[in-house]
Parts: structure tokens; C-alpha cells; sequence
């Protein structure tokens, strides 16, 4: 049982075919029925009565019976007046009326055909008549004048004709003339199957056959230039997608060729052969005999049919062709076409047949085939039925258009799904693409975690480990620089993939080249094994400041020196700029192997790099590729000129900041270095306000903005000049400073380097504005000496919580020194005060006043020492000479008469003092200077007010001490015995960026100085 779906697919594929085969012969009969002639009188007898028919843009059809005069030209020849008249159908065969003598066939032979027509009395002067077609010579003559000839009528088979396909003549009509005698003198010695007139004679005024003559030519060449143009597309298809082996394409467009050159010698005939009229029929025939070859072919390279049977077809039909051109004769031809008909529908059946099995199989292409078959077949027979003279209608162009428009359809479809799939391929790569992408930039990040602990394992070795020997110190430098270049090849590979992406955008200010150039210099020196290289910044200081992007242009400096570097072993590497009007060429020039033409044209390429037999470049050659790129971003173009053995030299113009983008960079400047959020709390901003910060800055601007940032919670003091800062930081005490790492002459690593000089990380804490955030410039920062850094442009919220953590951090070790000083001086040991009740009691049955003196001091020391002021940072003078006064006074009591003291000092309210520091010093002096002898000896307490400090001294006369004591203290390399005076010296570093000035001689006695600056209230 066959399958309902199938039966179903079966009429479904049918009933498209009969709509199709409805619609373009619904359209022929459409356009038969408007060509053909209605309500037109008839010629009766070789007469025509017109006298009432009025002439309009219609032609009339002189379809009827004619007078005909057998083997007589009654106009040109010698005729006999008695010639016996017969009458014969136009159009129609004469071969029953001719009688020929002697001739091969009963269609060979000359007569006359004569039409009378009677004219109305309104008419035109000039009319006309055309024969569609005739297969022989003519003579038309108009009331006795010859008017048109075509091949020249003879009365013996002489001559040849070569004219084909329709003509027309036009001739006036005197006014006094009411009948018009048409005489046609007809011969046929050429085409032995017909004979006479058998095409519809057409009769109209001048214009209206001008008009139909026009209109047909018209319709005929549009259908042989359609056809021309649809080959040589398919030509061109064939010929640009060669490589696809489209053999389809060059037969169909053979077969437009083909059809084109059938059309032209066919109907209107726009090609006339100077040869025998047969032999231009038979190469038409030709043309369309071969064309089931090529339909044949271009089908089943469409649709794979049986071999064999498109084989076998082939070789008949060729056999046809090779006969029709001159081999079978020229009476016998038509047999010859008559077999060659039935193999064509032989063979359209078959490929029919199999054009619906394959849509049957679930092909939409096959519908086209279908209907360009049907088309092609319906233009076929029609064509074979006026052949036959079954039926006659002006050309028709249609079938033709059909046929072009089903393939022009099927080719725009499958160019379709070839786009379809080009595209859905082109988004599978460009996925596949991102896929690589998201893997290289997921590995690169997946690497760098264990790299950099690579690195920081060998740099530690390196740095911690002495007793490495020379090699191991080499091997572990060549790890740690070879492992930097592979951070740089990772960051390549992510600078590749956002350029890709578009993801970088610029962000562009007022930058100094200068600066900058100084800047990745630095960066790259560190990081180059190179000592014989040097680079040299040729930069004007002068030259005006650029706009550009500062991350992306130090990112662009950075790749041209690194990669000058690489191929340059010794010499000095230079980089140079110089004003071109509103821009800026930048220039980097090394001494190194230089380029062949070669390698320049190809540099730039992603992934490309250049190698020698004794250079390697290493990386991946991403470096230029993302430097031409960030360049051309910046509306510039990176050049190169280079020669193999003597150096390169790259350059690249910069736009030059404009008055306007002067102005725009100073009103957005607020929102560029800082993003404004809320400040920290009410809390934070109370506890912290005594912490002092200095901001260093070459922009004003941004010394303002970062002013008024952290006014509300810190004592801010700004410079924009990075050279006085040491003199600043010798004069005030700063609990952070805050630099920017890209300034003119001194930059932020070169300050942080000075200023570590003086200070360590924790006396003195360095933040950094970098606008970079590689590696290698944070590695450089923190190398430098930093504490800490903030990428630009900077976070409000951000820099105040790094601010308060870097400046809780000083004030926590500040706190601590207090609290040790502080903890210290409360852990008065039990023996002192076991001693000092001792006195009191003794006191007591000895001296009761004295006692009463004594108890009083001994609670006001006690009172002192547990006072909450001593975790403060200052202290007014007066209170901690109180604590001395005590503390020395129930000492004396003890020690009567082994301890002397003497305080002379200047008191003011502007005189503060660390707490707990003169008590310190003082009870140094008492316990390891004089008390260590037996005969004990003096303390003396010295203050003077000077000019811009306060100087406070400790004298004693005790056992003194010598240099590697008094050294020791001062570098807190110390035992417990010295730890309250190693304890002092780092507070007054910490608080006034002074030391303790010791100056002691074994068995005289000691000074220690200490300076203060003055605090106004």
C-alpha cells in the first residue's frame, strides 16, 4: 500500500505543474486573443470592399481567397490578358492550383496573387502591407508600381535567395484613386514541403505597420539581450567561482548563447546570412536542436539522472545536429525534425519525471527546473505548431521569460543558502574566533598568577640569599627577566583582544611628552640586561603638551623601546619629537640589525615577527600590531624606515593640545583625576583630622581637587614642585605623602627613591598616582620604595579609604610608641615603690614634715604616671616637667645626699612636648649615669626658646657611655637596658622628623638634646 503522505506529495507536486502549464498558456491565449482580428471584412474572389471601413491603429488581416495566376507574373511579365484566373486561400499551400513542369517537387514553381481593394473617400495617402513570413521570392506591386522585392521572382529555378522572415512595403495612393490593385508575383524553387503565401498578409496605413514592426523587433531583441546577459552572468559566475568546478553554470549560460543566436534567426530575423536561405534554416535548426543537449547536461549536473540514458540521448541528438547542418537533404528534413521532436519529449518526460522524484524527496530547487522545463516545452510547441502553419500570432516573448525567470530564480536561490551558509559559517568562525579570544585572554590571566609567584619566588632568592654563587644569581635573573617578557606577551595578548573587540576606548588629556618619555625609560632601563645599551630622551622640555590617551601613548613608547631594545646589542637608542603646526612627529631611532624591505611591509601584522639567523625576537609579535593600532586611534600613522645592518627608525604625528581642548580639559579636570563620592563619616573625619598629608603634583588642578577631596578630614599641604620637597619634609613632620608618579624633571619613582633615603616605609608612608596599571609600573612604584598606589583617574571613595588606611598605619605606630612609652613608665617596678614607702615610713618617726612632703610628691608622681594625657601626642612642657620635678624629689629623698638636680627651663603655652620623653631621658640619666657611682652625682634639665624650635637638654656627670652605645640607640639596635631611649628616638622621628642628639664621654657624664618645634594655640 502506497503511503497517504506520498499520494498527498504526489498531487501536490501535480497540481503546481498544471497551474504552472495554466498560467503561461492562460497568458499565450491572453495575447492571441488580443493579436487576433475581429469584425473585419473577408476577401471574397480577389476582392475586398473598404469604401465603409475606417481606418484606425488596428491592422487589417487580407486573409481569404485570393486571384491567383499559376506560372504568370502578370505585372513584370510578358502575360497573356486571357490567362485563366483561379482563386486560393492566404495564406495557404498553392501546390494543388500550380501545375510545375518538370520540377523535382509539386511546390516548386511562380504565379501572381492579385487582391482588389476598394478604398473609402476618407482615407490616408501612404499605406502598407507585411508578410510574417515566406519561404520564397516576392514582388509586391502597387497599381502597377513595384514597391518591394525580396529575392528576386524568376521563372526558372536560377538564383539564390538568402533573405528570410518577415518584410513589409509601404506606397502611397493618389487622392483621385478609389482602388488600390495588389498584385504579389510570387517564385519557389528552394523549399520543396511549401509552396506561395502561407503566412497572413497584414494591411494597415504607413504608421500602424511601422508601428507593428517596431513593437515586434522591440519584443525579439529584449528577449535575445535578457538571454545575452543572463550568459555572461553565468559566465562571470563561472569564471569568479571557478574553484567551485560550476560546470552548471557555464551550460546555462551556453544555452542562453544558444538560444539567443535561434531567437536572431528566427521570426524577425535580426541576423541575415549572405548564404542560401536553407542553410540559414538549417543552422537555426541547428541552434535549437542542440539546445536539448545542453538542457540535457545542465540538468543532470543539477539533479544526477541515469547516466546512460543522458549519454544515449546525447549522442542522438548530436547525430540530429551533425545531419540538419547539410547531410540529409533539404526535402527530407522535416522528417528529420519530426524524429527529433519525439526524442525530445522522450526525453523531457524522463527529466521531468526525475525533477519531480527529487521534489519529491523534499528538493525546492526541483520546482524551478520543473517550470523552466515546462516553459521552454511550452514555447516548443507552439513554435512547432506555427511551423506547421496550425495556427499564426505575432512573436511571443513570455515563455522565453519564464523559462530565464525559473532558472534566474533557482541560481538566486542556491546563491541564497551559499550565502546562508557563507554567513552562519562567517558567525561560527567569528564565534570560534571569540572562543580563541576568551581562551587566550582566560589562559593569560590563568597564567599569570603562578608567573608572578615564579618571579617573586626568584627575586626573593635572589635578593635574600648572599651565599648563592655566581651562576645560580645569573640563572635566577635570566628567570625573573624571562618571566617579565612573558607578562608582556600576556599583556599583548589582552591588548589584542579589546582592540578586537573595540573595547579600548580613549580616554584622552594634556599630556607632557616629555615626562612621559622619561617615565617608560625609567621602566625600561630597569628592565633591560643590556649595560651596553643606553636610551636617551632628545624630548624638548619646551615642546607643548599633546592630547592623547597617557595610559595608551606610554603603552605605545613602551612597545617601540622595548622592541628597539630587542634588536639593538649596544648603542644608544634615542627618542626624539619636534612641532609640525597643530601636531607633534615623535620619533624613535636605534642603532640595531635593522629591517630588508620584506620585513617592514610585514611587522605590523598580528602575530608576525621578525627572526634571523641570529636574532630571535621572541614574544608572539603582538607589540607593533597593538602600537599601529592605539596610534591610528589617535587619528596618526605609524612609519617605519629601516636598512638591514644599520637601524630603524619609527615615527608617528600626535595632535598638539588646542586652545579649545585646553578648556575642555580644565572643566572636565574635576571629573577626570577624581570621581566624587561621599566623604567618609563624621567619625573618621573627627579621629583623623590632626594627620598631615602632603600632595605633590605638577597639574594645579589637580593639586586643588585632591585638596579639597581630603580638607574635610586631613591637614593637607600641596606643591607642584617635586625638587624642595626634601627641604619641606626637613622643616614638618608628614604623616603622608601623596605624589604623582608622571611630573617634569623629578618623577614620582625618583622622588620616592630620594625620599627613602631619610625615611623608611613605615616613618613615612608614599602614596603613588599612576595613570598605568601594568605589572611592570606597579612593579617599578613598589621597588622605588611606595607604600601603596591609585590607578587614574582616581575614586574619591577609594583614595580616602587608602589615605586613611596608610595614615592609620603611621598613627598606629606613633600610638604604639606612646603606649610602650606609656606602658613603660606605668610599669613602675614593686622594689621602687617597696623603697619609696620604705622612706616614707622611716620618715615618719624621724622627720614628720618631710614624710608629709614625701607622701604628697609620692601621689602626684603616682597621679602623673597613670594620667591619661601620656597616650596624647603632645603635652604641655609644665606637665611633664611636674612628672620629672616629682620623680627626681622622692629619688633625692632616697638617695640623700647621692642625688642633685636643677631645672632650669623657659615655660610658655606654646611649648608642648611627647609625653613621658623629658621623664625618660631624665630617669636614663638618674639609673645608668649617675647612680652608677658610688658617690652619685648631679642631674641638670636646660630649656631654651630659639628662633623657630625649642631645645631641651639632660645633663648628668655619671659614668657616660661610649660610641657604640650612643650608636646603637640611635639606630634602635638596642638591649632592654637602652629601650626607653631607643623607644624616644623613634617618636621624635616619627613626630618631628628629628633624633636625639647624644653626645657622651666615659667617666664625665652625658647630654642628650632633643629639639621641638614651637605650637601656637
Amino acid at each position: 500500500m502506497i503511503p497517504f503522505c506520498t499520494l498527498t506529495k504526489k498531487r501536490y507536486i501535480g497540481l503546481i505543474a498544471l497551474l504552472f502549464v495554466l498560467l503561461i498558456t492562460g497568458v499565450r491565449l491572453i495575447w492571441i486573443n488580443v493579436h487576433e482580428p475581429t469584425d473585419q471584412p473577408t476577401v471574397n474572389n480577389g476582392q475586398l470592399n473598404l469604401s465603409n471601413w475606417t481606418f484606425t491603429e488596428d491592422l487589417l488581416s487580407l486573409n481569404g481567397e485570393w486571384s491567383f495566376y499559376p506560372n504568370t507574373f502578370i505585372e513584370t511579365g510578358d502575360t497573356d490578358s486571357n490567362q485563366e484566373v483561379q482563386h486560393i486561400e492566404v495564406p495557404g499551400d498553392w501546390t494543388s492550383v500550380l501545375q510545375g513542369e518538370d520540377l523535382e517537387s509539386a511546390s516548386y514553381g511562380y504565379g501572381s496573387y492579385k487582391l482588389t481593394i476598394r478604398l473609402p473617400e476618407d482615407r490616408p495617402s501612404v499605406y502598407g502591407v507585411r508578410i510574417k513570413n515566406l519561404h520564397n521570392s516576392a514582388r509586391i506591386v502597387a497599381n502597377g508600381q513595384v514597391v518591394k522585392t525580396v529575392n528576386q521572382p524568376s521563372t526558372t529555378p536560377e538564383g539564390t535567395p538568402t533573405f528570410r522572415g518577415p518584410f513589409y512595403a509601404l506606397f502611397p495612393i493618389g487622392e483621385e484613386t478609389q482602388e488600390l490593385n495588389l498584385v504579389i508575383e510570387v517564385s519557389n524553387y528552394h523549399t520543396p514541403y511549401m509552396g506561395g503565401i502561407n503566412k497572413s498578409i497584414s494591411f494597415g496605413t504607413d504608421q500602424t505597420i511601422t508601428q507593428e514592426v517596431n513593437m515586434q523587433e522591440t519584443l525579439q531583441l529584449t528577449v535575445i539581450i535578457v538571454l545575452l546577459l543572463h550568459a555572461l552572468y553565468a559566465f562571470l559566475l563561472f569564471i569568479t567561482r571557478k574553484e567551485l568546478n560550476q560546470k552548471e553554470l557555464l551550460l546555462f549560460g551556453v544555452m542562453l548563447i544558444f538560444m539567443a543566436l535561434g531567437s536572431a534567426l528566427d521570426d524577425e530575423t535580426f541576423i541575415q546570412l549572405p548564404i542560401l536561405r536553407e542553410y540559414s534554416f538549417r543552422i537555426m535548426t541547428f541552434f535549437y536542436v542542440c539546445l536539448l543537449i545542453l538542457m540535457m547536461q545542465f540538468i543532470h549536473r543539477l539533479y544526477p539522472t541515469s547516466k546512460w540514458f543522458v549519454r544515449i540521448v546525447t549522442v542522438l541528438v548530436s547525430v540530429m545536429a551533425i545531419l540538419t547542418l547539410g547531410i540529409v537533404p533539404f526535402e527530407h528534413l522535416s522528417i528529420l525534425l519530426g524524429l527529433y521532436y519525439a526524442l525530445y519529449f522522450v526525453a523531457i518526460s524522463y527529466m521531468m519525471y526525475t525533477t519531480i522524484q527529487h521534489i519529491r524527496h523534499g528538493s525546492i530547487d526541483g520546482y524551478f527546473i520543473l517550470f523552466f522545463i515546462i516553459s521552454y516545452t511550452s514555447n516548443l510547441v507552439w513554435g512547432f505548431l506555427i511551423l506547421s502553419d496550425v495556427i499564426d500570432f505575432p512573436f511571443y516573448p513570455f515563455d522565453f521569460f519564464f523559462a530565464i525567470l525559473s532558472i534566474a530564480l533557482l541560481l538566486f536561490r542556491r546563491h541564497h543558502q551559499l550565502f546562508v551558509v557563507s554567513e552562519q559559517q562567517r558567525k561560527k568562525l567569528i564565534e570560534e574566533d571569540q572562543k580563541k579570544d576568551q581562551f587566550l585572554a582566560n589562559t593569560s590571566h590563568e597564567i599569570r598568577n603562578p608567573l608572578h609567584a615564579m618571579i617573586n619566588i626568584s627575586q626573593l632568592l635572589l635578593n635574600n640569599h648572599d651565599e648563592l654563587g655566581d651562576e645560580a644569581k645569573y640563572n635566577l635573573a635570566l628567570i625573573i627577566r624571562t618571566g617579565h617578557q612573558l607578562t608582556y606577551t600576556l599583556n599583548d595578548i589582552l591588548d589584542i583582544t579589546k582592540i578586537k573587540e573595540n573595547g579600548i576606548q580613549l580616554d584622552k588629556t594634556d599630556v607632557n611628552l616629555h615626562v612621559l618619555t622619561n617615565e617608560v625609560i625609567e621602566i625600561v632601563t630597569f628592565m633591560s640586561s643590556k649595560p651596553a645599551v643606553h636610551i636617551e630622551n632628545h624630548i624638548p622640555q619646551s615642546l607643548p603638551l599633546i592630547h592623547v590617551d597617557h595610559h595608551r601613548m606610554n603603552r605605545v613608547l613602551f612597545n617601540l623601546l622595548h622592541n628597539a631594545l630587542k634588536y639593538t646589542d649596544e648603542g644608544t637608542i634615542i627618542v626624539d619629537a619636534h612641532q609640525k603646526g597643530n601636531t607633534v612627529q615623535v620619533s624613535v631611532t636605534d642603532p640595531g640589525i635593522g629591517m630588508s624591505k620584506s620585513d617592514v611591509d610585514k611587522i605590523f601584522l598580528p602575530y608576525e615577527k621578525l627572526t634571523t639567523h641570529d636574532h630571535d625576537s621572541g614574544g608572539i609579535g603582538l607589540g607593533l600590531s597593538i602600537t599601529r593600532q592605539l596610534i591610528e586611534k589617535h587619528g596618526g600613522k605609524l612609519q617605519v624606515m629601516s636598512k638591514k645592518g644599520e637601524g630603524s627608525e619609527f615615527s608617528f604625528i600626535l595632535p598638539l593640545t588646542t586652545s579649545k581642548t585646553k578648556e575642555l580639559a580644565i572643566q572636565d579636570t574635576a571629573a577626570s583625576p577624581l570621581v566624587q563620592h561621599e566623604p567618609l563619616s563624621r567619625d573618621s573625619q573627627e579621629s583623623k583630622s590632626h594627620a598631615k598629608i602632603l600632595v605633590i603634583d605638577d597639574d594645579r588642578v589637580n593639586l586643588n581637587i585632591l585638596k579639597r577631596t581630603l580638607e574635610p578630614t586631613y591637614q593637607v599641604t600641596t606643591t607642584s614642585n617635586p625638587e624642595g620637597v626634601l627641604d619641606m619634609l626637613d622643616k614638618e613632620a608628614f604623616d603622608l605623602i601623596i605624589s604623582d608618579v608622571m611630573m617634569p624633571k623629578l618623577s614620582g619613582y625618583q622622588l620616592t627613591e630620594m625620599i627613602r633615603e631619610h625615611f623608611s616605609i613605615s616613618e613615612l608612608p608614599i602614596l603613588l598616582l599612576t595613570a598605568r596599571s601594568q605589572p611592570e609600573d606597579i612593579y617599578t612604584g613598589f621597588l622605588a620604595g611606595a607604600n601603596d598606589y591609585i590607578v587614574k583617574p582616581v575614586d574619591s571613595l577609594e583614595l580616602q579609604a587608602r589615605v586613611q588606611a596608610l595614615t592609620q598605619l603611621k598613627q598606629a605606630i606613633n600610638k604604639q610608641l606612646q603606649l610602650e612609652a606609656a606602658w613603660l613608665q606605668a610599669q613602675i617596678k614593686p622594689h621602687f615603690i617597696f623603697n619609696t614607702l620604705n622612706s616614707i615610713a622611716s620618715l615618719s618617726t624621724s622627720d614628720i614634715d618631710k614624710m608629709i612632703d614625701l607622701l604628697h610628691v609620692f601621689g602626684q608622681y603616682l597621679t602623673n604616671s597613670f594620667s591619661m594625657s601620656n597616650t596624647k601626642t603632645l603635652v604641655p612642657l609644665s606637665e611633664e616637667l611636674e612628672l620629672v620635678e616629682s620623680y627626681l624629689y622622692i629619688n633625692q629623698i632616697r638617695f640623700d645626699p647621692r642625688i642633685d638636680y636643677e631645672i632650669d627651663v623657659e615655660e610658655g603655652d606654646d611649648i608642648k612636648t611627647p609625653p613621658l620623653i623629658v621623664q625618660t631621658l631624665v630617669e636614663n640619666a638618674l639609673k645608668h649615669g649617675i647612680l652608677k657611682q658610688a658617690s652619685g652625682g648631679r642631674i641638670k634639665i636646660l630649656g631654651r626658646r630659639l628662633t623657630s624650635y625649642y631645645e631641651l637638654q639632660v645633663i648628668d656627670n655619671g659614668v657616660g657611655m661610649n660610641d657604640s652605645i650612643r650608636q646603637d640607640i640611635l639606630r634602635n639596635n638596642i638591649d632592654d637596658q637602652h629601650i626607653g631611649l631607643a623607644n624616644t628616638n623613634k617618636r621624635l622621628k616619627k613626630l618631628f622628623n628629628q633624633q636625639l642628639i647624644i653626645t657622651s664621654t666615659e667617666g664625665e657624664g652625658t647630654t642628650i638634646t632633643i629639639q621641638f618645634p614651637l605650637h601656637d594655640e
